[in-house]
């Protein structure tokens, strides 16, 4: 692998399995026509695109990550694990995420009766028109919002309906970080801590590491079995990464990266995030050592010269 230094990696996106706006493998061209070779899919709560992004990746040559991002429950802040090179036709793992999709549905339809009862109307039935037979998340309920003209921009629809204390908002049914973590490992994956400044923002993220080391947070879900810690994403500036860097080694993590790309404006687009091929090459290593069933499969075209 040592010839592909000069390759760029994305191993966090979404697609419309979840609320991206490219179909998995129309996001695997993109990810192609951007100048990529490798990416992961990392759909919110389902791997359901899973296999149609494989299948473009083995045709246009792309080095394809399976993968998968969970919302867990924590006070604090977001909080969301990532799992790569999992089995995503595990039974067990379809199961429970098969549950969270049924849930949001719950949850969906719930925040269109509060908003209803504010007096601004929407159509459950376009909202999963919207959704286009994927997982059904408040990104669509604010699309419809804008659609409808409540709102000037998504993230309006965000800061005045559908936000985390807003009038609207509805909780859902979340695991635990270890039980995330759990489900993960149970499928193979590698479990791996997403956009790290989100879980606790009142941290000083912008001190030096010593100043933000113990993270008690971080050693609870190593003890769980987490693998690694998201350093490179979206808008972080390069000093962050550095720090999240000397964080990861401080505990022993590997680092990974990604857009967290969605199709909106709003977000980065796709492959912006300079990851280093190292820190991919890390991730493959060690699902090389753990045997991650994801991980022979995800070199196929490689190996086949597709490319």
């Amino acid at each position: 692998m040592a010839a592909q230094v000069a390759c760029t990696v994305d191993l966090h996106t979404h697609s419309t399995a979840s609320d991206g706006q490219l179909a998995p493998g129309e996001l695997v061209s993109k990810a192609v026509s951007v100048g990529l070779c490798a990416l992961a899919l990392t759909d919110h709560d389902t791997v359901a695109g899973i296999d149609e992004a494989w299948s473009a990746a083995r045709h246009l040559g792309c080095t394809f990550v399976p993968g998968v991002e969970l919302s867990v429950d924590w006070p604090k802040g977001e909080c969301h694990i990532l799992g790569y090179f999992l089995d995503h036709r595990s039974p067990q793992l379809q199961e429970s995420l098969l549950a969270f999709r049924e849930s949001r549905l719950t949850r969906g339809k719930r925040m269109v009766e509060r908003l209803d009862d504010l007096g601004v109307p929407l159509s459950w039935e376009r909202i999963q028109e919207l959704a286009q037979g994927g997982t059904v998340t408040r990104a669509h309920v604010a699309m419809a919002l804008l659609e409808a003209g409540h709102v000037a921009s998504r993230q309006e629809a965000f800061d005045r309906y559908i936000g985390h204390g807003r009038p609207a908002y509805v909780p859902r049914d979340k695991l635990s970080p270890e039980e995330a973590i759990r489900l993960i490992v149970e499928a193979g994956g590698i479990a791996v801590l997403a956009h790290p400044t989100f879980v606790e923002p009142e941290r000083a993220w912008d001190t030096s590491p010593e100043r933000s080391m113990p993270w008690p947070f971080l050693e609870r879900l190593q003890r769980a079995g987490l693998r690694g810690l998201e350093a490179y994403y979206g808008d972080y500036p390069p000093s962050l990464s550095e720090r999240l860097c000397s964080l990861a080694a401080h505990y022993g993590l590997l680092v990974t990266g990604g857009s967290d790309f969605h199709g909106h404006e709003e977000r980065s687009p796709l492959g912006s995030v300079p990851v280093p091929w190292e820190a991919f090459d890390n991730l493959v290593q060690l699902a090389q050592q753990l045997g991650c069933p994801g991980v022979e499969e995800a070199f196929l075209p490689l190996r086949n010269d597709a490319r």
